[in-house]
């Protein structure tokens, strides 16, 4: 059957439904024309169906899902455009398909207006249309299917970023028409305002409570997406008064006046809001392209400016700082947000944070959390999740032992295993891989705590090769290895020769002080030469050139279970060796005594996952370096 004789077919059944709107749907019959069909289909076809689908749709008495389907498969072409949307006859009434309790209906309704996203001029022609861009905003906020509201959402913020970043060749720069309507028209910046707000609960016209939260959070989230000066900023005073912001705009009345805290599960979304605000990692493409084309370039401190000034901060860290000065049941669920939004800010400023003077403090919540997990705790993989997240996220100074402060570092064990300890550890010893000037002393700082750690855990390679061996446990295993990895291609700079003159508490040592911690008259420099020096060298390298374990060597557990384990495993394995011949590659340019490991272990890679004999591991040995 061709194309165009499928198309008649489908034609004269639409007008059946259409003469009968009763008459069951022919769904095989739709569904051929599949999207192979309708991306080959003759245009003047694609019309036709699209007109005579345009005037059943209204008709229909029965489920529209095969007729919306079929219209999204027929507008899915890039070269069906807005202007071809707005040809079909009769017009679509946008604002019928999102007002229509129907996510079908909405959906298509919805892909049709997204398609106004690739061309400027097309936007402009949407903006021009209040009633619908009304009608879209209360669908995005209000409608209860989420893949309606987030598919509304992303049409939203596509038609404005169109405007934002125009690749189309103009006269004259976009008129921002979209974020005129959104921000300056008085009824559409008005229903973001009372659709959110509690205060108009139970009012005609608006959603119960329990939908405005729901609201709230999808507000929260567009914010993140358009950040800038037309949230940040007064646009229709009048309105914003009326919510209670006298200074500020949307952002101002999202953050702050529109959340109530005692419902804590939206205190939950708002320190969620708070962290990926001061992260600033959902903002659109546009107001992101500074930070992706030079990454050193540093943050914006609105984002902080704007919470400390708010009491946002403060309040923000104060369930992990000091929970024993909050409500017991608000610091079982707040405690993990706000650990994020901690992790986060150190993170992103960690200058800021290490003269906040709320290092101390970080030093001691994580020593008491981390002195009271047992053993037991660890071996059952019940690690402190959120603690440990904020250990990676702390400039790793602060993890470096003072007299008067140990490192909490020290105390996440290498045994009993435990994957999230070992991620851990693996990505302190990694170091960064920006380049920047303070990268260099985050990659001085991974090395020696490093070497410190090695020195409190002196089986530490022992207990790692022992995990990773132990394949029933798969995760643990695999953790292992990433270790593993991450040593071997550190990325480590030295120590300074010197002490600082400066009077920081946050001081490096000096490459001789962390080599007298050490009993050693010098260090390796690098993540390679520290794998290929004891005791390393005679733990982990004879494990990686080893033959991986299949199931034939394992006893008891479920043959599919196992296997898949063993192979997952072997597989990681050999990552890691693949990772370890390529450093060695590098290091035995200047060092040739290691040509003949570079040969052994170029060997093993070429065996592959599963490749290898068991005679290989006792070479090792023998290999004076």
């Amino acid at each position: 059957m061709t194309f165009s004789v499928l198309s008649k077919e489908v034609l004269a059944h639409l007008q059946e439904i259409h003469d009968d709107p009763g008459k069951a749907l022919n769904e095989r019959l739709l569904e051929s024309l599949d999207g192979q069909a309708t991306e080959a289909i003759d245009e003047s076809d694609r019309d036709t169906l699209l007109n005579e689908l345009s005037r059943l749709l209204p008709l229909l008495q029965q489920d529209p899902t095969p007729i919306t389907d079929l219209i999204n498969r027929l507008i899915s072409p890039i070269r069906y455009d807005f202007s071809r949307v707005l040809s079909i006859d009769p017009p679509v009434d946008f604002v019928a398909g999102l007002a229509v309790p129907s996510p079908p209906v909405n959906t298509t309704t919805l892909n049709l207006l997204q398609k106004a996203q690739l061309r400027i001029g097309d936007v402009g022609i949407v903006a021009g249309k209040a009633d619908v861009v009304g009608a879209l905003v209360r669908l995005w906020l209000c409608c209860k299917d989420t893949a309606v509201a987030r598919l509304a959402h992303d049409v939203i913020s596509g038609l404005l970023e169109a405007e934002e970043e125009s690749h189309e060749d103009t006269v004259s720069p976009p008129g921002k028409w979209m974020w005129r309507r959104m921000f300056k028209d008085r009824d559409i910046y008005g229903s973001i305002f009372s659709i959110c707000s509690l205060a108009t609960a139970g009012q005609d016209g608006q959603p119960p409570e329990r939908d405005k939260t729901v609201a709230q959070a999808r507000l929260l989230d567009m914010i993140l997406r358009i950040d800038g000066d037309v949230v940040r900023q007064s646009q229709i005073p009048e309105i914003e008064k009326q919510y209670g912001v006298n200074e500020g705009g949307l952002l101002h009345f999202a953050a702050i006046h529109m959340v109530n805290r005692n419902d804590v599960l939206m205190h939950m979304t708002l320190l969620d809001f708070y962290a990926m605000y001061l992260s600033g990692k959902q903002k659109m493409l546009s107001q992101r392209s500074e930070q992706i084309t030079n990454p050193s370039t540093q943050p914006s401190t609105f984002p902080l400016d704007f919470l400390r000034k708010n009491n946002i901060h403060q309040r923000s860290l104060g369930y992990f700082l000091d929970p024993d000065a909050q409500d017991s049941i608000d610091v079982s669920f707040l405690y993990g947000r706000s650990a994020n939004y901690l992790s986060t800010w150190a993170s992103i400023y960690p200058n800021d944070f290490l003269e906040s003077g709320v290092v101390e403090a970080t030093q001691r919540c994580l020593l008491s959390v981390l002195r009271t997990v047992s053993a037991g705790q660890w071996a059952q993989g019940r690690a402190p999740k959120d603690d440990l997240h904020v250990v990676t996220s702390l400039p790793r100074v602060v993890l470096i032992p003072r007299r008067q402060s140990p490192s909490p570092l020290f105390l996440i064990p290498s045994k009993p295993p435990n994957p999230d300890a070992f991620l851990t550890l693996a990505y302190v010893f990694n170091g960064s891989l920006v380049s920047a000037s303070e990268t260099n002393t985050e990659n001085a700082v991974a090395r020696a705590l490093y070497y410190l750690y090695m020195e409190q855990h002196p089986d530490f390679w022992r207990q790692v090769v022992t995990a990773a061996e132990t394949v029933a446990l798969k995760e643990v295993a695999l953790a292992a290895l990433s270790l593993m990895t991450a040593v071997i291609t550190a990325h480590w700079e030295l120590l300074p020769s010197t002490t600082s003159s400066s009077d920081t508490p946050f001081a490096l040592p000096t490459e001789d002080a962390l080599a007298n911690k050490c009993h050693a008259p010098s260090l390796p420099a690098t993540g390679i030469e520290a794998i290929m020096t004891e005791p390393a060298i005679g733990i982990v390298i004879p494990y990686l050139l080893k033959p991986a374990q299949t199931f034939s060597n394992l006893v008891g557990g479920g043959r599919g279970d196992v296997e898949s384990a063993a192979y997952k495993v072997a597989v990681a394995k050999h990552e890691t060796l693949v990772q370890l011949h390529k450093e060695l590659y590098v290091w035995a340019g200047s060092h040739p005594e290691a040509q003949q490991m570079l040969v052994t272990v170029g060997r093993r890679v070429a065996q592959g996952p599963m490749g290898g004999t068991s005679e290989v591991g006792g070479r090792v040995g023998t290999m004076e370096l």
